[in-house]
């Protein structure tokens, strides 16, 4: 994308900082506040800047916003609404450009209720991943016709580094999951091979043996393999004592 950015400078050192605290402790929603906070420096006039998300469970919500409370309220109609530039952006994944919030008949009761909280234009662009759109960044201006088609460019600059840290995000969480996921399989693995070795024990038979032995126990206590196995090794051991 080549276009003649504002403040090109300044939007280099925030999306290096922003890039920076993927290798930190530092929250994404932090470098979303950064990649909106920039997305205000950089577009003259406008008042508020939000980035949205979708979890998978289908919720939405304001990730981060800047300018006061101007996105976010703008946001939360939206969600309420269930309709609303930002929605339109998710569904069909491209960026949507709201030139007059009052005159604007796409989300009659969306327009109606911004427009009397002072708000003109809106841009709105999905943050996509592939063919799927998991958000959406976008900026509020008060006056009317005031972004045009440069803003809608620029505004995809954000969008592209708001996704980042989103996709960097859901990769971190999926992998947290999957290692908790592992832990508790091999716990299973472990207590259920406990099992096996005192059946092994007591009764002078070999692996295959004690398994099965183990299987009949757990059918006829109507528990699973690994609750039969750990009740096994707990009255073992209060046993022992």
């Amino acid at each position: 994308m080549d276009i003649d950015l504002p403040l090109a400078e300044e939007l280099t050192v925030v999306f290096a900082r922003a890039s920076k605290l993927l290798l930190t402790e530092e929250t994404v929603a932090h470098a979303l506040q950064l990649i909106t906070d920039a997305a205000i420096a950089a577009i003259p006039g406008a008042m508020g800047a939000g980035v949205s998300l979708m979890k998978p469970t289908g919720q939405r919500l304001t990730a981060a916003s800047s300018g006061g409370e101007i996105a976010s309220m703008a946001d939360a109609l939206q969600f309420e609404l269930g309709e609303g530039p930002c929605l339109t952006a998710w569904a069909t994944g491209e960026a949507v450009l709201v030139s007059d919030a009052s005159a604007d008949h796409r989300w009659p009761a969306w327009s109606a209720a911004v427009a009397s909280m002072g708000i003109g234009s809106v841009v709105s662009s999905p943050l996509l991943t592939g063919t799927t759109a998991v958000g959406a960044v976008k900026v509020y201006a008060g006056a009317s016709d005031h972004f045009d088609d440069h803003t809608v460019r620029l505004l995809a600059l954000f969008a592209e580094q708001a996704l980042l840290f989103v996709v960097h995000a859901q990769a971190r969480e999926a992998a947290a999951v999957l290692s908790e996921q592992l832990q508790h399989a091999l716990f299973q693995r472990d207590t259920i091979s406990v099992a096996k070795g005192m059946l092994m024990a007591r009764d002078k038979t070999g692996e295959d043996d004690a398994f099965r032995t183990l299987i009949a126990m757990s059918r006829r206590s109507g528990e699973t393999l690994h609750e039969t196995a750990a009740a096994l090794v707990r009255f073992s051991a209060s046993s022992s004592t």
